[in-house]
This record gives structure tokens, C-alpha cells and sequence, in this order.
């Protein structure tokens, strides 16, 4: 098959950073997507984007949801990378979007935090027969199933007025999580214009008002935290049939992916796809990297080029 997949790796770490690039992906990402107590410091954004320039790779910068003092510390990167040209910075505030709008040579790239995606709730993620169980009220009980099961798979950005929003402050790239029910309306936004990037195994579930990965260390400031969800993360006990996990702030449901589902995406002409680099995907190295992208590859018969 003459497809061309694109596979960024993602990374808030250094060291890992500089494994990821050691493989064969195609960008590298660096940055947190969750955590504004991750954010690096300008020096090491400066020295990350080296690395990655040195190496040949493509650079994109990842920020999170941020408060006031941290979104100070994202106009000071925004600055920097800014004079370095086109360069991929994924969004995930309503606050630094709105800053980007002064950087018309940076791309901004929407986060999966200001996309809602019902289907991310493994409660609701099967099929109608488990929100029934799940929420047998009998106002659910009235509802067909198939309405139910299309209502759970919709995205935000599948409503005009949603898609429109972002569309004036320039988004034409998107990522999204890698919910096989959701794929028939990822098709959609890419009707719409939108440029998809799928991320592997990682669903995000929910975000934590604080950090529990932290509370159980015993860190007692945000400020002065050793950050142990670099090597750890949580396998939580829940009725629900999928693996959810804890790492720092953030639940997951970790999904392995299929050739049939890989192939679905591929017909909606979405070839981009997104490998994190945490304790949960347990992918530390440039060897899993590469192993994992020529899985994939050998999965949907595709050759290196």
C-alpha cells in the first residue's frame, strides 16, 4: 500500500526526548499536556528544541491547561519559539490559544483538553445496553438505542458553532483519542478541513483538581514536587471493563488497537498517529519506539516508505 504514516513521539522529559529521537519517528513532541507544574524552563525548551533541530526531527511544543503565573511562563517559550518559524504548538487552554492569535507564525495545534468526547468515559464507551445499566433512570430506558449509542460518539467539534470557533483563531489540526465508536465522526472533521492525529493506547478520562499521584508520594508542594509520575502511574480497581490508570493528574484507559480499526482510520484519510512516552505505555526507548511504528506498519501491510 503507498500509504505514508506520520508517527510523533511524545515527551515532558529530557532524557526521554532524547531517545525519541534516536528512532524513526517523524516529530517529536516536548512538553506537558496535562501538568503546568511540568512546564520547563525556558533554558531547557531552548535546549530541547537543539537537540531536535541538531537531530533533523520535526519540533512541536505541547502546553497544558495553565493558570495565570503559568500561562506567563508560556508567552516567555511562546517568545522564543516564535522566531524559530512554523513551528506545531499544541493547545490546550483557552488562554494560550487566545495568546497565539499574536504569533501568526506559530501553528496552533487543538488539544484533546478543549475537545469534549463523550465516548472517553469508559462508563459509556461499549454500547447503549451499558448506559442503560449504568443509568437505568427511566428516561434513559426511552430511548433507542441507536440514537443513544450516535449522541455517546459525537465530539464537540462535530457541532458547527464548536468547529467554527476554533476554525477563526486558525486551528486546522486536531488531536483526538482512539475510540474506534468515534471514527465514523472523525471522518466528518476531516471533511470539515481538519488535519487528525490519533493517540495510541492512551484515552484520557479525566483530569484530577489535584494531583493524587503527588498526595500518595507525600509531596506537600506543587512547586517543589520531585514529580514520581515520571516512573509511576496507578492501575486502578474499577467495575468497568477497561485498564484505567492514574499518572500525575490525569486518568487513562489504556485500549490496544486492531488492524481492522487501524484500516477504518486509514479510509477517512487520518494518518497521523501520536506514541506517548509515560510509565503506563512503558515505551522509554528508542527501540520500543521503532518496534511499536513497525508493528503497525507489518499490522496494515504498509513498507517503510
Amino acid at each position: 500500500m503507498k500509504i505514508k504514516l506520520k508517527f510523533s513521539v511524545q515527551t515532558d522529559e529530557l532524557n526521554r526526548l532524547r531517545e525519541a529521537l534516536e528512532s524513526y519517528c517523524d516529530e517529536v513532541r516536548y512538553g506537558p499536556e496535562f501538568c503546568e507544574w511540568k512546564i520547563p524552563d525556558l533554558s531547557t525548551l531552548k535546549k530541547a528544541y537543539s537537540l531536535t533541530v541538531d537531530k533533523g526531527k520535526v519540533f512541536a511544543y505541547v502546553t497544558p491547561r495553565v493558570s495565570t503565573d503559568g500561562i506567563k511562563k508560556i508567552r516567555e517559550q511562546i517568545d522564543f519559539l516564535s522566531g524559530k518559524g512554523k513551528i506545531l504548538v499544541v493547545i490546550n487552554d483557552f488562554g494560550v490559544l487566545s495568546i497565539l492569535g499574536d504569533y501568526p507564525e506559530l501553528k496552533p495545534h487543538l488539544g484533546r483538553q478543549l475537545i469534549y468526547i463523550p465516548g472517553r468515559s469508559p462508563w459509556l464507551r461499549f454500547n447503549a445496553k451499558d448506559i442503560v445499566r449504568y443509568f437505568p433512570s427511566s428516561l434513559t430506558m426511552k430511548i433507542e438505542m441507536g440514537p443513544v449509542e450516535d449522541l455517546y460518539s459525537r465530539t464537540s467539534l462535530n457541532y458547527a458553532p464548536t468547529s467554527e470557533f476554533f476554525q477563526r483563531y486558525g486551528i486546522k489540526d486536531v488531536d483526538v483519542d482512539w475510540i474506534p465508536r468515534c471514527f465514523p465522526y472523525y471522518g466528518l472533521l476531516v471533511k470539515k478541513g481538519f488535519g487528525l492525529s490519533v493517540h495510541l493506547h492512551l484515552v484520557l478520562v479525566t483530569i484530577t483538581r489535584r494531583c493524587h499521584t503527588a498526595r500518595f508520594f507525600g509531596e506537600e508542594k506543587a512547586e517543589t514536587c520531585s514529580k514520581p509520575c515520571y516512573k509511576r502511574a496507578f492501575l486502578l480497581k474499577t467495575p468497568v471493563r477497561s485498564e484505567l490508570y492514574l499518572n500525575g493528574n490525569t486518568v487513562f484507559s489504556f485500549e490496544q488497537f486492531s488492524r481492522k480499526d487501524l484500516m477504518k482510520l486509514l479510509n477517512s484519510d487520518i494518518t497521523r498517529f501520536v506514541v506517548t512516552m509515560n510509565p503506563i505505555t512503558r515505551v522509554s526507548s528508542h527501540q520500543e519506539i521503532d518496534n511499536l511504528i513497525s508493528q503497525t506498519r507489518k499490522m496494515l501491510k504498509i513498507d517503510k516508505t
